[in-house]
């Protein structure tokens, strides 16, 4: 199928290169026009989301808008999507003919650049902007610059990952960046289908480091409401509750109080079952104690011994996978997780559709920076109207 045929990028690979993640109901966001204005990750990551569903998306480039996408990050997350180079009033014209706009430069650029949103959307009221930054639109903190590592650390994250006694660590990868990304993409959605039955989109402020506070559950509102603050606790939450070594790995056992007693048999110690371990407050006053028990209990067993522990117990058991085990994870293939993009002469495998049950577009390959340009403003900005989704 060629791209004029279906200019969404969502093309019928087959099993060359869709795989089980090829489309297998109608996509969500057919019909969708995306503009990606080149940013980070964060954009570039919520656009994808929305071209994997259907939409469109194409990426504005030629600006001198950092930071960058790395090749890896490229392969991933510009698969599909169509690249032009416009500045100036073109630039504008192409915003216009958009129905969502996702961007992730510092606040105040697109006006550089010659773009009024408010403007913009008093054009077209169902336009929807998504602008992500790290501190948002306005505030004392909008004009600070950031990275992963500062939203990280500003959101809260930081303050529980790492050793007490040592200094806070950041996760691997770049988790506050992505997750600015999907909150970007579900504001995007919401929004998008506000205009569809409504007839008035918005224009949407995210900001990294809220969306890093979001996600602390009771560590976050119970110190920024005055509770004290809690400390780092490494690996282990709690002794029965926690990552443990095991001989060809690591696992995590999650155990919660109903299912103490299921983990002491499991364990075998005599000093657990029916003791004083079964308390709580018991078992955090002799926790060095309890700690000791477990490594013993995990430190001469497999992982796949411990996940069958896990069944006949009915505990919550789970295994730390390598990257390369990941790949051939029977659960996440049946599922059709995986995309292949094509890259270079090679075919990448990378992560796809979030979950199953909804149409998902595998995006077939990466556009060279500009190849699109002549493509798009002829098609978007030619007189014919563009077709518009109906509620």
């Amino acid at each position: 199928m060629t791209r004029e045929a279906d200019p969404s990028g969502c093309e019928d690979l087959g099993t060359e290169l869709g795989g089980p993640g090829a489309p297998e109901a109608p996509l969500p966001l057919e019909g969708a026009r995306v503009i990606e204005v080149a940013g980070g990750i964060p954009a570039a990551f919520a656009t994808r989301q929305l071209a994997g569903f259907g939409a469109e998306v194409v990426r504005v480039e030629g600006h001198p808008v950092a930071p960058g996408l790395t090749e890896d990050e490229e392969i991933y997350l510009l698969a599909g999507k169509r690249r032009v180079e416009v500045f100036g009033e073109d630039l504008a014209k192409v915003l216009l003919a958009a129905d969502i706009v996702v961007e992730d430069c510092s606040p105040g650029y697109l006006s550089r650049l010659g773009v009024d949103v408010p403007a913009l959307r008093a054009g077209q009221p169902a336009l929807v902007v998504v602008s992500i930054s790290r501190f948002g639109q306005s505030g004392p903190y909008r004009d600070y610059r950031a990275t992963n590592i500062v939203s990280f650390a500003m959101g809260g994250i930081m303050s529980l990952t790492g050793d007490f006694d040592r200094h806070p660590l950041v996760t691997g990868g770049s988790q506050a960046d992505y997750l600015a990304g999907l909150n970007g993409f579900s504001a995007a959605v919401t929004a998008y289908y506000g205009a569809v039955l409504q007839g008035e989109g918005d224009w949407v402020d995210i900001s990294a480091q809220e969306c890093a506070a979001g996600i602390l559950e009771l560590y976050g509102p119970s110190t920024a409401y005055g509770g004290p603050v809690r400390p780092r606790l490494g690996n282990q939450t709690r002794a029965e509750w926690g990552i443990y070594p095991c001989i060809d790995g690591y696992v995590g056992i999650f155990a919660l109080q109903r299912q103490i007693p299921a983990l002491f048999e499991a364990i075998g110690d005599p000093e657990l079952i029916g003791g004083p371990f079964l308390d709580p407050i018991y078992r955090l006053e002799h926790l060095d104690e309890l700690l000791a028990k477990m490594y013993l209990f995990t430190s001469d067993k497999t992982r796949e011994e411990l996940i069958g522990i896990g069944r006949e117990y009915n505990l919550p058991i789970g295994v730390a996978v390598t990257p390369a085990e990941l790949l051939e994870h029977p659960t996440l293939t049946d599922r059709g997780f995986w995309d292949r993009v094509q890259a270079g002469s090679a075919v990448a495998t990378v992560p796809g559709r979030p979950f199953t049950g909804i149409g998902w577009c595998p995006l077939e390959r990466v556009h060279l920076p500009g190849e699109d340009t002549a493509e798009i403003m002829d098609r978007w900005l030619s007189p014919e109207p563009h077709t518009e989704r109906s509620p």
